[in-house]
């Protein structure tokens, strides 16, 4: 992060034994590690790949001569002990009706820099005192296990109220759910890329959740348990689950290199789902890019109560070259780099030299603006024309020619979709936005509730089709949001925007494009510069990167970052890329030019 064929419980076990000779003394819980960074989740695959080191935080009950600040500190420590599932000694510290009735699988709150007040401690005849916790509040994780960062500000989180028992002080109340710092969430949970389907159950769409550490399982039993509980709630309506209902994990160990995942009988059924869908690929590709994560491209045989997947006595064993090709877009490769020039279209090779594409698409034309070239395997250039009053398309190849998909008044940029399906927004109004798309046939309103009312500046469909990012102006400002799109039958609808990025004051949204399906770049400017922010779409963290101040348009896929830089008068347009080791903006090809492009950007 083998033996063959057999659960790893016992080895952990013999670990946790030699761990716990350690002496325990304090009032707070032990932290001992058993093996391995807890901070690091991505580790070097080194022998069996299903057991993921952590860090072991053992609670200890409260005793009787403990200060009302020791209590609340053993508390908050019991709180982050996974050895605890049932939450048993941490109970020990609440009083009377609150030990039973408080439920801690409720909302996680994740604070940072918490400092227990100093209060004097309380008179020998005190019934009741009160110790108040103080701290910024950076996250939290719901009973689904979505995390969502919060910009916090120090801040009282909690003011005990402790009462005097002749077993000690205990805890008077504590609302339902756990009080956990940063530290705590990097020892107890770990981040789990899940993967579901599309609608059309021909690509993967990733749901990102906070999976607490199960210490008597293995922790890949863990993620497929949680992949077999479903999606969250704000991809539900969105994506499709090709393992079968009713489904269930028997058990997973490693045999002879690779992962065997032992389910019950319902994962049979995905057969009858006929070859026409090939829903036991679909299966499969779940399964094999959701235990990637710890095994690293193992082969994965996915058995029935531990016989041979298929009656015929046929193995169901998938690689990566199997799994990893179902959806092209998670593992893309290298594919074209364009940029776009005086209303023309080139292509970059290897050696960085452009050429203009073939067909009209390579002409210069001056009623062609803001491009964006679809992802199949015949790429069509996309562009607004006639003023922003209308798209129009055209092939990459020979002979081809200029055709008008979509009409409106104030038209956003295109966006092409996986499906090969044109997106825009049209500004009929100063709050009035209305979403089009154009299927290969016709040319149709989308149902997006929380897009109508206010002012779209740009749009852009994610690379797994389930997600969109706009830049919206309202009364109170300039934001990025996210949504879903979800269809229903011959129904699609853009559903729960949220807010992703906000502009302060004296900041602008110069442009935002999709790295991956679920991390946003967004390119900001102010006084002070300019700055891309890589933002997680499922969670809200994000990281920053320094962009050159000359950067006005930006592009990605996977590792690739690519960037337009102006004219400033004494430098001459250019296309820049990020080079991921230095983290700096390096010329991509020797010829002026601007605004570069990917398949899908």
């Amino acid at each position: 992060m083998i033996a063959p064929a057999r659960s790893m419980a016992g080895r952990a076990g013999a670990a946790a034994g030699v761990a716990l000779a350690l002496a325990l003394t304090g009032s707070a819980c032990a932290v001992i590690p058993l093996g391995g960074n807890p901070a690091s989740y991505r580790e070097i695959v080194k022998g069996d790949p299903l057991r993921k080191p952590y860090v072991r935080v053992v609670a200890v009950p409260p005793r009787p001569e403990w200060t009302p600040k020791q209590v609340v500190t053993g508390f908050l420590s019991a709180m982050a002990s996974v050895d605890d599932p049932g939450y048993t000694v941490a109970r020990q510290y609440l009083y009377g009706a609150a030990a039973q009735t408080w439920r801690p699988d409720g909302t996680v709150t994740v604070y940072d820099k918490g400092v227990l007040g100093n209060a004097p401690p309380p008179p020998k005849d005190a019934t009741e005192t009160g110790i108040m916790l103080k701290g910024m509040i950076t996250g939290t994780i719901d009973p689904e296990g979505k995390y969502r960062a919060v910009e916090g500000a120090e801040d009282t989180l909690k003011d005990f109220r402790l009462v005097k028992t002749p077993q000690g002080w205990r805890i008077k109340d504590f609302p339902d759910g756990l009080l956990l710092t940063e530290d705590d969430i990097r020892r107890s949970y770990r981040p789990v890329k899940l993967y579901y389907l599309d609608h059309l159950q021909k690509s993967l769409v990733v749901d990102q959740v906070r999976v607490r550490v199960d210490p008597s399982s293995d922790f890949a039993e863990t993620m497929l348990q949680r992949l077999l509980r479903g999606p969250t709630s704000g991809l539900k309506s969105a994506v499709s689950n090709a393992l079968p209902a009713g489904t269930r994990l028997l058990g997973i160990s490693t045999e002879d290199d690779k992962i065997i995942v032992n389910l019950n009988e319902a994962a049979t059924n995905a057969i009858s789902t006929g070859p026409d869908r090939d829903a036991v690929s679909a299966m499969a590709a779940q399964i094999g890019w959701t235990l990637d994560q710890l095994t690293e491209r193992w082969d994965v045989e996915i058995r029935v109560n531990g016989e041979p997947y298929y009656q015929d006595g046929g193995a169901l064993r998938v690689g990566f070259d199997r799994y990893g090709s179902f959806d092209q877009w998670l593992n893309p490769g290298r594919t074209a780099t364009y940029f776009f020039d005086k209303g023309a279209l080139h292509s970059l090779n290897q050696e960085g030299e452009p050429s203009p594409v073939p067909g009209v698409a390579g002409h210069p034309g001056a009623d062609h603006t803001e491009p964006a070239v679809s992802g199949g395997a015949r790429p069509v250039l996309a562009t607004l024309t006639k003023g922003g009053s209308a798209i129009a398309t055209a092939p990459l190849a020979e002979g081809s020619h200029w055709e008008q998909r979509i009409t409106g008044t104030n038209l956003t940029r295109p966006s092409w979709d996986r499906y090969d399906n044109i997106w825009t927004v049209d500004r009929v109004g100063p709050r009035a936005s209305r979403v089009l798309r154009f299927d290969g046939k016709t040319q149709t309103k989308v149902s997006a509730p929380g897009l109508e009312s206010v002012e779209v500046r740009d749009m852009r469909v994610a690379r797994d089709g389930v997600r969109l990012a706009a830049v919206v102006t309202t009364d109170t400002g300039t934001e990025v949001q996210v949504s879903t799109i979800t269809v229903n039958g011959s129904e699609t609808t853009i559903a729960d925007p949220e807010p992703l990025v906000t502009a302060v004051e004296g900041q602008q949204i110069v442009d935002i494009a999709w790295q991956d399906s679920t991390t946003l770049l967004v390119l900001t400017g102010s006084k002070a510069g300019k700055e891309v922010l890589a933002v997680d779409v499922t969670d809200g963290t994000s990281e920053s990167i320094k962009a050159d101040a000359r950067i006005t348009s930006i592009t990605a896929l996977a590792d690739r970052i690519l960037a337009g830089a102006e004219d400033t008068g004494d430098d001459e347009p250019e296309l820049l890329y990020l080079d991921p080791v230095k983290q700096t903006w390096t010329p991509l090809t020797k010829t002026p030019a601007t605004t570069p492009l990917l398949p899908l950007d």
